[in-house]
C-alpha cells in the first residue's frame, strides 16, 4: 500500500493539491498522511534564536492544530472516493523540509504532494519558496507540485524534460514507469536542443532510456526541439499538446555545478500550467 505524504497549511492551494492527489490514487488502496508545520511566537522545536514559550503555549498551539486536523481527516474521509484509503494526520513545531524529511522515512512515504503558489499574488508566480526548497533539499522521495487552478481529470500524457547528459539507473524511472502504466499515459521524452546536435555520450543516454522504457512495455515517444530555450520550449511542447504533467530526474551534482546550476524548475514557474514532478536519484546507501 502506498503512503502519500501531504503538507497543508489549510490554505485553498494545499487542500486542491489534497483533492488532487485523491483522484489521483482513486482507484488504489493507499494511505494519505497530513503533515502541518507550524510556529508559535516566531518559536521552533530546538530553536536557538527566539525564547522557548511560556510552559502549556507549545501544548495548546499543538492540540488546536490538531483538532483542525483531525476535522479535515473526516471531511476528506468523507469526500472520499475509495472507502479502502486511510487517512492520518502529524504536526510539528519545526521548519517544513526537516518535517517532511523526517515524515518521509517514519510513514515510508512514497510520494509528497504540495500545493504552490507564491506569496505574491502574481498570477504568473507559481512556486513558492516552500515548494522550492522542497524540491532542492527532499532527496529521498518523489515531490509532485501541483498549482493551485488545476483539478485532477485524468493523465492522458506526461511530459518527460531531460538533457541526457547524466547516466540514469532504472530506479530513475520506476515511479515515472508505474504512473505511465496506471493510467495509459504515454511518455513523451522531450530533449531542447540549445547548442546544436546529441553528443555522442548524450546519445548513448537516450538509447538507454528508450530501451528501458520498452523493455518495460511503458508506451514512449522522443521529441526533440531547437533555437529555443529550455523552459520556454517545454512549455510551448506542452501547451501545444494539452499534455498533464512535466516529469524532471533531479540527478546529483557536484559542489562547483551547484553554485552555477539554476534549477529548471525555478525558471519553469514563470511558464507553468501543469503540474510537476521531481524525481530525484535514489540513495545507493
Amino acid at each position: 500500500m502506498k503512503t502519500i505524504l501531504l503538507p497543508t497549511d489549510f490554505s485553498d492551494y494545499s487542500r486542491n493539491a489534497i483533492s488532487y492527489a485523491l483522484q489521483l490514487y482513486k482507484k488504489e488502496a493507499c494511505h494519505f498522511q497530513l503533515l502541518h508545520v507550524y510556529k508559535v511566537r516566531d518559536y521552533e522545536e530546538s530553536s536557538r534564536l527566539t525564547p522557548k514559550p511560556a510552559p502549556g503555549v507549545l501544548e495548546k498551539a499543538r492540540e488546536r492544530i490538531n483538532i483542525e486536523l483531525k476535522q479535515l481527516v473526516e471531511d476528506l474521509k468523507n469526500k472520499s472516493p475509495n472507502k479502502d484509503q486511510g487517512f492520518g494526520f502529524t504536526s510539528a513545531n519545526k521548519p517544513l523540509v526537516p518535517a517532511v524529511r523526517e515524515a518521509i522515512l517514519k510513514y515510508k512515504a512514497d510520494l509528497v504532494v504540495i500545493g504552490t503558489h507564491g506569496h505574491t499574488g502574481d498570477t504568473e508566480v507559481v512556486y513558492g519558496s516552500n515548494t522550492v526548497n522542497l524540491m532542492e533539499e527532499i532527496k529521498r522521495c518523489p515531490i509532485l507540485a501541483i498549482p493551485g487552478h488545476v483539478q485532477f481529470h485524468s493523465l492522458k500524457e506526461i511530459v518527460l524534460a531531460h538533457g541526457f547528459k547524466s547516466e540514469l539507473i532504472p530506479k530513475d524511472l520506476n515511479f515515472l514507469v508505474q504512473l505511465s502504466q496506471n493510467f495509459d499515459a504515454p511518455i513523451r521524452i522531450l530533449h531542447i536542443m540549445e547548442e546544436g546536435g546529441l553528443n555522442d555520450r548524450q546519445k548513448e543516454n537516450r538509447e538507454w532510456i528508450l530501451e528501458h522504457l520498452r523493455e518495460q512495455q511503458a508506451d514512449h515517444s522522443f521529441h526533440s526541439l531547437e533555437f529555443l530555450n529550455i523552459p520556454l520550449g517545454i512549455y510551448a511542447f506542452t501547451e501545444s499538446r494539452g499534455s498533464d504533467l512535466i516529469a524532471f530526474i533531479n540527478k546529483k551534482h557536484s559542489l562547483l555545478e551547484n553554485l552555477l546550476f539554476d534549477p529548471l524548475y525555478k525558471n519553469l514557474a514563470h511558464f507553468s500550467k501543469v503540474p510537476v514532478l521531481i524525481l530525484h536519484q535514489p540513495d545507493e546507501k
